[in-house]
Order: structure tokens, then sequence, then C-alpha cells
């Protein structure tokens, strides 16, 4: 392709400074250091330095990276005129990478500019100085390979020897740089592994956010609480001694803040509550995300409807679609809520094994035991064929198409044979409390427990759901048991 030739301007050639500081590597070269040798090297070839373009602590070698995006609108400015020159303290501080800065140095040539560093100089109107200036090039991406290559090596050590990738801050810890290894923060540690037992007894993520914010605590960040920030620092489990590398968790040697059946639990509630609408977390009202209309099976929705201004529950559905999808209705919430106390009433008082709840329970714990055994010996069966496949590859290839699906075939299997077993161990885990031992709990703290506590621990051991047929001049109410 020609190249577009511009003429001879009559006054001082316009520059960009771009400057680039990565934290990829040790002895770093300030910014205000880059600034002023460019500043000396435009003085020096007669160029104006008419404006700056700074990326602080961004990555010029890897695929992602916030740099591309300034380095896209560095080029994109003498395309439309704006610079005949880019400067930079080096070649290394446009890219590190093969593609970004092959593709960004034909951009500016095709314009007719020019890119020029002040501490490499080469004479790129020659052959020889274009083959030197590509061999710098070639180098420092060979470089920054090298670098992330021992990086990985770290890593992997770190890894193996029970340490997160990096130390960086973990809210709930303080790093030890001489040891290197994060130890419990004697303020924030007790404060996360009570946010844990909060969050396990029915408090919503936004409730213990709000709090978070109200008592002035800071994320590692010194920021704000957010719902994402906390569930991150939740989500990864490093309060329970683990960390998480590439969406595993691998056991740590750091010291844990809450027990393994903690974080058990605090899982199991996890994977309970995404389940439910993230309103009926928040809501003052008790049953809120339990009771459905009976007639149509959807929500019934709280709120303080009609001319009384009572709370009631309300079928979403006949209100919002009308009485051609459902007839609709409401039941008080009064009503609901005493049915629900003496249903727990009851279940407290049964001590019977062959009559009351405990006996439902009982069975249902021997049958997600033969479900848990049953699906471990099918994961065992799928592993033992990954393994004869891999051998059988091995010792006669088969075309790679092939072995390509055979392999998919049984991971995605194994994957949703594993997902099954986790979700059979968390009902065992459920069904191992005795329902009338854990309602006699719950109605001695009754009136002092919060409301979200009272709605989590009623949906977790007792409610699955409440059935609801409106009617006067009451409706008929079906309670469904977690152990029916």
């Amino acid at each position: 392709m020609s190249r577009a030739l511009r003429a001879v301007p009559e006054t001082a050639p316009r520059a960009l400074g771009l400057v680039r500081v990565s934290k990829e590597r040790d002895g770093m070269i300030s910014p205000e250091v880059q600034r002023v040798a460019i500043a000396d090297y435009a003085a020096d070839r007669g160029y104006e330095v008419t404006g700056w373009l700074e990326g602080i602590d961004e990555s010029g070698s890897r695929a992602r990276s916030a740099w591309w995006p300034r380095l896209d609108q560095a080029v994109a400015s003498v395309e439309a005129g704006e610079y005949d020159v880019i400067l930079v303290w080096k070649y290394s501080r446009v890219a590190r990478h093969r593609l970004r800065w092959a593709v960004a140095i034909d951009r500016v040539e095709d314009a007719g500019g020019r890119l020029e560093s002040a501490t490499e100089q080469f004479d790129t109107t020659t052959s020889s100085g274009r083959l030197a200036r590509g061999m710098l090039a070639e180098l420092q991406a060979f470089e920054a390979e090298r670098i992330g290559e021992v990086w990985k090596d770290v890593h992997r050590s770190r890894v193996t020897a029970g340490k997160p990738a990096t130390g960086k801050p973990k809210w709930g810890y303080c790093y030890d740089p001489v040891a290197k290894l994060h130890r419990p923060d004697p303020e924030t540690g007790p404060v996360l592994a009570d946010l844990y037992r909060r969050y396990i007894a029915g408090e919503s993520v936004y409730g213990l956010v709000r709090w978070l914010n109200h008592h002035g605590w800071r994320t590692t960040q010194d920021g704000t609480w957010s719902e994402r920030s906390l569930r991150r620092v939740m989500d990864s489990g490093f309060a329970s001694g683990q960390f998480m590398v590439a969406g595993q968790l691998h056991p740590g040697i750091h010291e844990p803040l809450i027990d393994a059946a903690t974080w058990r639990a605090y899982l199991d509630a996890r994977t309970t509550r995404r389940a439910r609408p993230a309103r009926a977390a928040r809501s003052q009202y008790l049953l809120s995300g339990l009771v459905r209309c009976g007639r149509c099976g959807g929500r019934m929705v709280a709120g303080q409807f009609g001319h009384a201004h009572a709370a009631k529950y309300r079928c979403r559905a006949g209100k919002e679609k009308g009485p051609e999808v459902c007839q609709g209705g409401y039941v008080m919430a009064a009503y609901l809520e005493r049915l629900v106390l003496e249903d727990l009433q009851r279940v407290a008082s049964r001590i019977d094994e062959h009559t009351d709840a405990n006996t439902a329970a009982a069975a249902r714990r021997t049958a997600v035991r033969s479900d848990s055994r049953r699906l471990a010996r099918e994961i065992g069966r799928v592993e033992e064929a990954m393994t004869r496949l891999a051998v059988q590859h091995a010792k006669s290839p088969l075309p790679e198409k092939v072995h390509a699906q055979a392999a998919a075939e049984l991971q995605a299997e194994l994957i949703a044979l594993r997902e099954s077993l986790e979700s059979t161990e968390r009902d065992l885990r459920a069904t191992e409390v005795r329902p009338s031992t854990e309602a006699r709990r719950l109605l001695e703290s009754w009136d002092t427990r919060p409301v979200e506590h009272r709605r989590e621990a009623l949906a977790r051991w007792f409610i699955r759901e409440i059935r609801v047929w409106s009617g006067r001049p009451r409706a008929d109410v079906q309670i469904v048991h977690a152990w029916d």
C-alpha cells in the first residue's frame, strides 16, 4: 500500500507525549522522569509537545488492559492530523504485545506520522533502522513473556504451599510481609466472622451492607460497601481458611475466622436464597417469598392493600394479568402468621418418633443418603471413563474431533453429577436437624428474633411453601413442610 506524503510543515511538528507505567516489573521509571526525557528530546528536535496521554499502572503486554484504548486514541489522533509525531520514553512504553505494537506502528506510519523514542534512536528511514527497531520490539515482547512465566511459577508454588497467588489485602486480615502470610485482623476479623453468622441467621446482604456503612467500616480500597463488594468478600471463602484460584477453592495455611460448619451453612443459605426474589430478603413481612396462590401457583406479594390498610398477601398474577389468568384475591397477613405459629407449636409439642415430623425427616434423610451414594458411584464411573478415553487416545489416537466431542460429553456429565451431589449433600445437612427440637428453639426466641431471622429459620427448617386459596369468610391454607 502506498503511503500518503505530507507537505513539509512551516511550523514546528506537533508532538504527543505518551507515558505509561506498569506494575509488572520492579524499578519502574516514574511518569515525571519519562516526561522530562520526552520534553528534552522534543526541544532538541524542534518539536512542540502539544498534548500528553498517560497510563498509570496499566499493562503493555496483557491481552486485556486499560492501556489499549489509550493507545488507540493516540494513533487515531495522528490519523486525524492532530499530531505529527508520537514521543515515548522507550518503545516498550507503547506495547510489549506483538500484535498491538505491529498494528500501532503500521497505522501511524501509514498516516504519514512518526513514532519516536527519546532514549532509543534509530534511523527508521532506512531498512537497517527499521530492522533494529523491530528486533527491539521483539525483545520487549520476549521479556514480557519471560516475566509472565516467572510469575506463573511463583503463583503456582504459592498455591501449592497453601497461600494465595499474591499478598493483596483481604478484608478481615492483615498481611505479614516477613512471613508472607495473611493473619486475622484484630478489628475487622471478628466483624467478618459475625457477618457470616448474621447472614446464616437470616439477615440480607442489603441489611449487612447498610450496617457496615452506618458504622464506618470501609473496604480494603477505603470505599463504601455495596452488595456486590460484600458478596465478593464472603463468597471468596478466605475466612474459612481457603482461597480462590481460577474459580476453584484451595486449602490455605492461614488461620480461618469461621469453622467448616459455618462455611457450609453459609453456602447452603446462599444457594437457597438465590431461588427467592431479592425483595423477599429485605421485606418487613414475616412470610415474604413463602406464600403462593393455590389457584395459579404464582407468588403472593405482601403489602398494605385495600381501604383498611392492613397487611395482606395478594396474588400477583391475578392483580397484574386479570381474571383470565387467575381470580386472584388476598389473605390477611395476621391470619397466615397465626396459622404458621400454631403449626410451629404443634411440631414442637410432638415427641413421639412414630407420629411426628421427625419420622418424615428420618425417612427423607435415608432417601437422601441413598441418592448421595448413588451419585458418588456415578461420578466414579464417569471419571474412570475419562481415564480410559485418555489412555486409549494416547495409545491409538482417535480423530481429534471425535476425541474432543467424547471428552466434552463426559466432562459435561461429570459437572452435572457433581452439582447434583452437592445439592444432595446440602439436603442431607438440612435433614440432620430434628424438626421438633428446632421448633422449640425457635419458639423460645420468637419474640426477640428480628423478622428476617424468623423468616430464614422457617424457610430453612420447616416451610417449603404456603398455598392459599383466597375466599370468604376465610381463605383455605395449606402449609407444605420441608420434610413433606
